[in-house]
Formats: C-alpha cells, structure tokens, sequence
C-alpha cells in the first residue's frame, strides 16, 4: 500500500542546469515560453539556471504580488536592485533624488556622475514642486525614498508622479521602508517599485536579496535584458527563506510598530531628545501605517567617547547597520553625516529599530539611554 507524504513546507530547486525532453523544449525556453503546465513565460533566456528556476521564479511571482505589480527581477542585494536604475540611463543623462537618500545610493549616484556623465541633483522629499526648477531637458528618472534613511522625511509620491508626467519621466521608488505592506507605490503612479528583501521582508537578518516591480512590460523587457547581460541571479536557498518571510511579513510589521509606539511614549518625555523621527500615516502620504524605525536628534552633539559610556550596559538592543529583523538596534550619527538631510539635524541623532523581544526589556534599554542622557 502507497503512502504519499506532502510537506508542508515548500521544495527548495537547487539545480543550477535545467534538462528537457526534446530540442524543440529546449528552444521554447530560450524564448521564454512556458516550460511547465502553469508557469508563465518571463521574457528572459529559462534555458540555464543561473535566469532563476521554480523556486526563484515563485519568490519572483510573490513579490510581484505585495507590490501589486506584473513583473519582477530578483538581485542579490537590495542596493544592487538600486543599480538597475542606472541602466534606465545613458551618457549626457540627467536625474533627481532626494535629499537623505539612502548613503550607498549617493555613492552610486557620484559614481554614474564621475563615471558616465550622468548628472544628478538633489530634491527636498518634503516639497516636490522643489523638482520644477531642477528639471532639465535632459532629465530622465526621479527617483523616490519615502520615507528618508535615518530622519524618514517622507515624499507624498502622488504629487511626485503628477509633475514627473508633465515632463515626460520616469518614476521610481525605493519602497524598502514599507516593504510591500505599508505603501504600494506602484498604484499611485509609480514605474519602478525596489525593495531590499535584505530587511522587513527576509526578516531574520540572514540573507541579502532586492527586487525591482513593474506593471510595464517594455520597461521590464529593458530591465531584464540588463539583467541578464550582468549575469544577476540569486541562491535558491535565500530566496526560499525570503518567500518564507513574507508569510509572515504583515503580522511581523504590526508587531514591530507595537514595540516602537511604546519605546515612543517613553522617548517623548524625556528632555534629552530635541526631535523624534519616525514616518506614518498623514493626510499627505501614502503610507497605511508604521514600523520598527525611529530616530531621535538630541539637544547637543556628544563625542564618541560619551557615545560608547551612553550606549553600554544595553541588554536587548546592540549597535549595528541595517534593521528590519528580530532583534533591536541602536545607531549613532553625527550632524556632519546627515548634512544633506532635509531635516538638518544640529545634534547627535540615534536610530532605533524595535525588534520582537520582549517589549519591557526594551523600554528598560531605552531608560537607561534616556538616564544617562538627562
């Protein structure tokens, strides 16, 4: 007697070569037709692993489907989702970014600058009618962080949309901070929806991946084609634990932003904190909630050294990069670092990220900070 035993997890295809039962089988995957009863065609060369295989082009389909897009490409990290941006654009090309863009991004920016001649400049994401007179006639792309890295000003992407469609541009967005849940650019307008699966979307800080969605065929047939000439592909293995995340990436995100209203009430009284930081809902804005992330500027700069005495003794939150997975960080950032931050800090910023750990050893971290701060 036959027994069959479904998992309930999903299979993991590690195969990185692909076989099929005839030549013409293998021609039509070349040309991207369907090679299994019901998987769609993606426009790219399926005859070798290295342009995805199953369980990449699920993650694919699922990223598509939190963006509330037709399309997507997986990269290996998300700043090299970023990177594809620069595809969009040729020697003599100019584009526009806001001010307190994400750093790795600035850096890409000069490199293009340096590099290709692409020119750019920066907006202020609290003012799009700033973009009118940056506008040239060789711009091509604006791009959108909402909210900003580390003082989370946010953009109210509709009316970036309306002036990039007066003049004939591009839009994308950097939708990282609300990962697919809290904002889904793409119906507002937007072209080019990047995500770096790395953080909320992953969730356990153990994989690096992004994602750049789509609703335009010809624009994805563009991207992938830069895609598939840079050789981009992704572990199946990481983009198993990927789509794992994102089973549970709306329950996570509630939990996250739980944690961070509570650290917030105990932040607001304090009078060591000048400014709070945090992005949310607002009648300008596109986002349907918040997360994990604030930042506080304090009233003065302190020195690293007083920075090592504030930040010791911590027992759940540690100092680190990056955020968007189960444990809570803390990071330090001086005036001169956020100098081009339409908010302008004068002193010493802290960004936090609530982790899933117990919420009162959380607040117990965040007193002490304050204790020492007073």
């Amino acid at each position: 007697m036959s027994r069959q035993h479904n998992g309930i997890t999903r299979h993991v295809h590690l195969s990185s070569s692909l076989h099929f039962d005839s030549l013409g089988d293998f021609v039509q995957a070349g040309e991207g037709a369907p090679k299994l009863a019901g998987q769609t065609a993606r426009g790219l060369d399926n005859g070798y692993g290295l342009q995805g295989n199953p369980t990449c082009h699920a993650l694919q389909d699922a990223v598509s489907q939190l963006e509330n897009g037709s399309r997507s490409l997986l990269y290996s990290s998300g700043m090299t989702a970023l990177t594809a941006l620069g595809g969009l654009l040729r020697s003599g090309d100019h584009w526009l970014l806001p001010a307190g863009v994400y750093g790795p991004m600035q850096r890409y920016a000069r490199y293009l600058k340096e590099r290709y001649d692409i020119s750019y400049d920066m907006y202020d994401p609290l003012d799009p009618q700033s973009l009118q007179r940056l506008i040239t006639p060789h711009s091509k792309l604006i791009h959108i962080e909402s909210p900003c890295s580390v003082t989370f000003e946010t953009t109210p992407i509709a009316g970036v949309v309306a002036i990039a469609r007066g003049h004939s541009l591009l839009v994308s967005a950097d939708n990282t901070w609300a990962s697919g849940v809290l904002c889904k650019p793409l119906d507002t307008g937007v072209d080019i929806s990047i995500l770096s699966l790395t953080k909320y979307a992953a969730g356990y800080s153990d994989v690096f991946m992004g994602s750049v969605t789509t609703r335009d065929e010809q624009l994805y047939k563009q991207l992938a084609y830069d895609h598939r000439v840079h050789g981009y592909t992704v572990s199946p293995f990481s983009a198993m634990l990927v789509q794992r995340g994102l089973e549970t990436l709306p329950t996570r995100i509630i939990a996250h932003a739980r944690s961070a209203a509570r650290l917030l009430r105990i932040v607001r009284k304090s009078p060591a904190v000048a400014r709070i930081f945090c992005g949310g809902p607002s009648a300008t804005t596109e986002l349907k909630g918040s997360n994990g992330l604030f930042a506080v500027e304090l009233y003065r700069v302190y020195s690293n050294e007083e920075l090592q005495d504030i930040l010791s003794g911590l027992r759940v939150f540690s100092i680190g990069e990056s955020w968007g997975g189960t444990k809570s960080l803390v990071l330090p950032f001086q005036p001169q670092d956020l100098a081009d931050h339409a908010s302008s800090p004068q002193g010493t910023v802290l960004r936090f990220h609530a982790g899933l750990e117990d919420v009162a050893a959380q607040a117990a971290d965040i007193k002490n900070i304050l204790h020492k701060l007073d």
